[in-house]
């Protein structure tokens, strides 16, 4: 893989991202998240790949990604969807997440930034980024302390009842 990756949402990154993605990990970690019921039509590798797919193309919702899988082809191959008109719908991109969970999802990231790291030559000065999805937000700061009022004494909903010009 060349050290410059290609823009967002072209065929050509798609094609250098896809060796990457850990397919049979994928797989081995959803076998032992298996709920009763129906066999699903893809493997949880596709699942994934498909939800990879709401991150690099602007189709930033399961509903849109589903409509436009059918007619670009370059996102079936990186999903590896054989079938123009059979893709996977909203409810089961839903239903994969909420099954692999929060906790798969790490795992799936772990061992890809293992494979990142690995790669890396050790004399190489590195950076890290902090992740901060799991950092409790600071809502206290934008708390309103005070009730508008709305009543005939304010003017534009002011809590103080003087005279404006």
């Amino acid at each position: 893989m060349d050290s410059m990756l290609a823009v967002t949402s072209t065929a050509a990154l798609l094609k250098q991202l896809s060796p990457l993605i850990p397919d049979e990990f994928i797989n081995d970690l959803c076998r032992s998240r298996r709920r009763p019921g129906p066999h699903s039509l893809y493997s949880p590798a596709q699942l994934y790949r498909v939800h990879v797919l709401a991150l690099l193309t602007p189709a930033h919702s399961f509903n849109l990604l589903v409509e436009l899988l059918k007619e670009n082809r370059s996102w079936r191959q990186f999903a590896r969807l054989s079938n123009r008109q059979q893709v996977p719908d909203a409810k089961m991109l839903h239903q994969f997440r909420d099954t692999i969970g929060v906790g798969g999802l790490r795992r799936i990231n772990a061992h890809l930034l293992t494979t990142l790291l690995d790669s890396c030559a050790p004399e190489r000065k590195t950076v890290t980024i902090i992740d901060s999805t799991d950092l409790p937000a600071a809502t206290n700061a934008y708390k309103k302390t005070k009730r508008l009022l709305l009543g005939s004494e304010s003017y534009l909903g002011r809590t103080n009842t003087q005279a404006w010009a």
